[in-house]
């Protein structure tokens, strides 16, 4: 979790999160008061708003050639973490049920599965690569395991996943029957490996991110999953006595980003420099004599 910054001397440097503090870009905040003024702030459909969630779409078919999908695969969340854990309430049905993650891990994982009443199954990649460890992950693969959860770039290693690794993963998700869950929160940060999802296919596949770290806004708390139809339905009844929909003003904004999403990601170009720049830093020490820069935060 975020360091408490009130505790903390003024020039610390936080690894812990991606949390920004730059705000809301002016354009942004004089565009959304129009929209609220012009469209009010009433609740939204359970699955948030349909032009945000076409835009969306839109953006998935036209980046990376997702096939065969519609506003029906889309659900609006409460971050990212949100439509993870509504995915594998949705996922898993028993509390043998497994769900294979890769560590290092963002620690958030362990309680996810844990609270959607499932079993994580932890396989460890190795340094100072940190490779998909293959083997390992065939080895605990069984027929009580219902998803694997892969994070772009890795957090924390930041380490991204070969198109090799991603075949492999596709492969046997489709040999399993099994879901590939795929947290790309991180999907436009610079990264030896540039993301793409596992397939085209999004019959096997739960993708869900957010607005928080691609574009420097975690406070507007503004995720969303893409599913199988029968996901975001059960996500929905699931979903109904929680949150119902995001708050109808984040999801305007999200509206207002994706006019224009690359005037709104200046601050990547500032990760990847301050990246390199750590990784240096660290080589220079007696201790991190490996320590090289493969992405991320």
């Amino acid at each position: 979790m975020s360091l408490d910054v009130n505790i903390l001397p003024p020039d610390y440097i936080d690894f812990t999160i991606g949390d920004f503090r730059s705000g809301v870009e002016p354009t942004v905040i004089e565009k959304l008061t129009k929209k609220v003024q012009t469209d009010g702030n009433g609740y939204t459909p359970g699955l948030g708003l349909p032009l945000l969630r076409e835009k969306i779409i839109s953006h998935y078919q036209d980046t990376y050639g997702i096939k065969n999908i519609s506003t029906e695969n889309i659900q609006i969340t409460v971050s990212c973490l949100h439509g993870a854990f509504l995915a594998l309430k949705s996922i898993i049905t028993s509390k043998d049920d497994e769900v294979i993650i890769i560590a290092p891990y963002f620690p958030s994982y362990i309680n996810l599965i844990k609270g959607a009443n499932g079993t994580p199954v932890v396989v460890k990649s190795v340094a100072p690569d940190f490779a998909l460890p293959i083997e390992q992950i065939q080895d605990c693969v069984s027929e009580k395991t219902k998803a694997i959860i892969i994070n772009y770039p890795n957090n924390p290693t930041g380490v991204g996943l070969s198109d090799q690794e991603r075949n492999f993963l596709n492969e046997l998700a489709l040999e399993k029957n099994i879901f590939i869950i795929d947290d790309h929160v991180y999907s436009d940060y610079p990264s030896t490996h540039p993301y793409k999802p596992t397939s085209t296919d999004i019959s096997h596949q739960v993708l869900v991110s957010s607005f928080s770290k691609n574009f420097a806004m975690p406070g507007i708390r503004l995720g969303y999953i893409i599913a199988p139809k029968k996901i975001i339905d059960q996500n929905a009844f699931y979903n109904e006595g929680i949150t119902f929909s995001p708050p109808t003003i984040s999801q305007y904004i999200g509206e207002i980003v994706l006019d224009n999403t690359f005037q709104y990601q200046q601050h990547l170009k500032d990760i990847e420099q301050k990246g390199k720049s750590a990784a240096q830093l660290f080589r220079s020490s007696n201790y991190f004599d490996s320590c090289t820069y493969n992405g991320g935060l």
